[in-house]
């Protein structure tokens, strides 16, 4: 496998010279500079240095594992910070001697290493606790780092860290914000979706500079929240989003401060969008803010213990809700450069289109020619937006290449 950037340079080069922009000459000159070399993993003694590098560290841990209780405690410790350390270390050197994504690897050993650091005096000194207050504590300890050394990856680790922190705190009835979602099951969607919203916004205030790679993973981690759960409370109005409890639920007053701050970090959020026209800039943002107006009613339809047919009526207006942002996120997409966003925008029209589908026929589908016509429809949906997806795609490459 070539290296991607000197493969791309190479037709790159070659899009010039048939532009006018340079001369053959010119792009041999260019294209020698930046040679396409052989991907590492394709040289035997990188092969070679991993299997041995895992058989060793896969002896040690044997060695550690059947040892442990005869270890001390000062050695346990001391072993994990020896260990934490090094690979900072080493991971800064690495990047200092031109190799930067091997050291960013190692950097992401170590800050894997200070969650097991966490465990282990946890283990160690027999303390108890949840565990969300483990990442929190993790997160909390990596992310400043992360930003500091810098390192992408570990930025990429620590939010990572984040979402599964905040998974915890909805799902773990025993957290501030689990014991409030749990008086209604429609909370929980509400608040996953606003973590969504959340995540996308700092995805987006990351830019496309060094951090790049952190917006990407931070966008597609708040899209995929956000997707699922719209497809989930499109669902409103059958029995299982009645509340929990035997009356109706108190006011959610963590989430309603989330939603509160996701509307803020969507208007910040918006002037870190590309450049554009004020009325482009405003497109999407604006869909994001009607999200939030939408959950905004959901939270007070559920705790006010609402009437199935106002829940049935929030359903409703969820499919259109996520297919406008379905829609945005093509269009800006094709418009941005974002491809990312084209290919979640098509996959929110496909699982919204399926989801209503099965919503409004599931009681027919115990016959066969009903699964008959499902499948074809399944399979005519997916060809239709596959194509779709391919000319937002290449709309978009057209934009990167004459801009």
């Amino acid at each position: 496998m070539a290296d991607r950037f000197g493969s791309r340079l190479r037709v790159e080069a070659e899009r010039w010279v048939r532009d006018g922009l340079l001369t053959s000459a010119q792009a041999e000159r260019i294209v020698a500079r930046h040679p396409a070399s052989p991907a590492w993993f394709t040289r035997p003694i990188a092969i070679f240095s991993i299997l041995g590098g895992a058989l060793i560290a896969a002896a040690i841990a044997l060695f550690v594992a059947h040892n442990w209780h005869e270890i001390p405690r000062g050695a346990k410790l001391g072993g994990v910070i020896v260990l934490l350390l090094a690979a900072h270390l080493s991971g800064l050197a690495l990047r200092a001697r031109g190799y930067p994504k091997a050291g960013e690897g190692v950097l992401v050993v170590g800050g894997s290493l200070l969650m097991v650091g966490i465990a282990l005096i946890g283990q160690i000194y027999n303390l108890s606790g949840r565990e969300s207050d483990a990442l929190l504590l993790w997160w909390a300890l990596l992310l400043p780092a992360a930003y500091a050394l810098p390192s992408v990856a570990l930025v990429v680790l620590a939010w990572a860290g984040v979402a599964a922190w905040y998974w915890e705190l909805a799902f773990d009835r025993t957290t501030w914000l689990g014991a409030e979602l749990h008086s209604a099951s429609g909370f929980t969607a509400v608040a996953i979706a606003t973590g969504g919203l959340l995540a996308w916004a700092l995805g987006v205030l990351h830019g496309d500079g060094g951090y790049r790679r952190a917006r990407q993973f931070l966008e597609q981690l708040g899209l995929l929240a956000l997707a699922g759960a719209l497809v989930a409370l499109g669902f409103l109005g059958r029995d299982t989003w009645w509340p929990v409890a035997g009356g109706a639920p108190g006011r959610p007053a963590a989430l309603l401060a989330l939603l509160l701050l996701a509307a803020v970090a969507v208007a910040v959020a918006a002037f870190r969008l590309p450049a554009d026209g004020a009325t482009a800039r405003t497109g999407l943002p604006a869909a994001l803010f009607l999200l939030v107006l939408y959950l905004l009613a959901v939270v007070g339809a559920l705790a006010a213990r609402a009437p199935q047919t106002t829940l049935r009526a929030l359903a409703y207006a969820d499919w259109a809700l996520l297919f406008a942002v379905s829609l945005a996120l093509i269009l800006y997409g094709a418009r941005w450069d974002r491809t990312s966003w084209i290919n979640w925008g098509v996959v929110f029209v496909g699982v919204n289109a399926v989801a209503r589908y099965v919503d409004l026929f599931g009681t027919m589908l115990q016959t066969s020619a009903l699964f008959f016509v499902t499948g074809v429809f399944v399979l005519a949906l997916g060809w239709a937006l596959e194509k779709l997806r391919r000319r937002m795609t290449a709309q978009a490459a057209t934009v990167r290449g004459s801009a």
